[in-house]
């Protein structure tokens, strides 16, 4: 089991009674360099001065990202990396002003995977520093998507370089079903699924964008064994979790 930046150890003993298959090393498997020109809402979320997660810019001020990275952390020990093609240099780093959870995450499931953040000082938007505009649907089965992030490589070192992978959406009914080896327990309503053949997120990604068509449509959440045909990567429902995202944004 990877949670795509921080390995939930009861998840892993609810699927398999035990954790000795725990992922904890990958990348965004079957990946290329990505240039942050061409992503510019990916960020590296840092904790005591170390790539802990991805995030999407979603204003000059908000910061969007999976659940599990900022649950019970110190606001204080947090930072925020943009602009760069690096998750360990250059473009601008931020300090964090606050950070909501969504009220419903549940961190046994990792249901409603999502957060946002507030910094300190306002972006200055320009050619690798943009936000991305929200998806108001969710994304029929087969669509194809875009991953990226600085996870994990083979030898347990994070990418030095931004990655990407080209996923295709798996119908959620489909990705609950007897099909794949998660069940409805863990595909709960608020998530989408998605994989290829050789190429998935992993470990160090969770909190990045799943991205359709210019628009943010998921949030790297959690997997199991990583790229494996019967274990879609799972990603919180960008369309779904919408309202809260707008919601949680104008009052943090």
């Amino acid at each position: 089991m990877a949670v795509y930046g921080i390995v939930a150890t009861v998840l892993v003993l609810l699927l398999l009674g035990d954790a000795s298959d725990v992922e904890a090393t990958g990348r965004i498997i079957g990946g290329s360099d990505q240039l942050i020109r061409n992503a510019p809402w990916q960020v590296s979320i840092q904790i005591s001065a170390r790539h802990e997660c991805g995030g999407v810019i979603y204003s000059k001020e908000i910061i969007i990202t999976a659940g599990h990275c900022l649950h019970e952390r110190s606001v204080t020990l947090m930072k925020v990396r943009v602009g760069a093609q690096n998750h360990n240099y250059g473009g601008t780093l931020v300090p964090v002003a606050a950070y909501k959870v969504h009220e419903q995450f549940d961190s046994r499931f990792l249901h409603y995977d999502i957060a946002v953040l507030r910094l300190s000082t306002p972006l200055t938007f320009g050619l690798s520093t943009r936000a991305i505009n929200l998806a108001s649907t969710s994304p029929s089965g087969g669509t194809t998507v875009t991953v990226t992030g600085w996870g994990h490589t083979d030898n347990g070192a994070l990418s030095d370089s931004l990655q990407k992978a080209q996923l295709q959406i798996i119908d959620r009914g489909e990705c609950a079903s007897q099909k794949f080896g998660y069940g409805a327990d863990f595909v709960g309503e608020e998530t989408i699924c998605a994989a290829s053949t050789d190429a998935d997120a992993c470990t160090g990604d969770s909190g990045g964008p799943l991205v359709a068509s210019s628009q943010l449509v998921g949030i790297v959440s959690w997997g199991y064994r990583c790229a494996d045909d019967n274990y879609p990567g799972v990603y919180a429902d960008v369309a779904i979790l919408r309202p809260w995202i707008v919601k949680a944004a104008n009052a943090i």
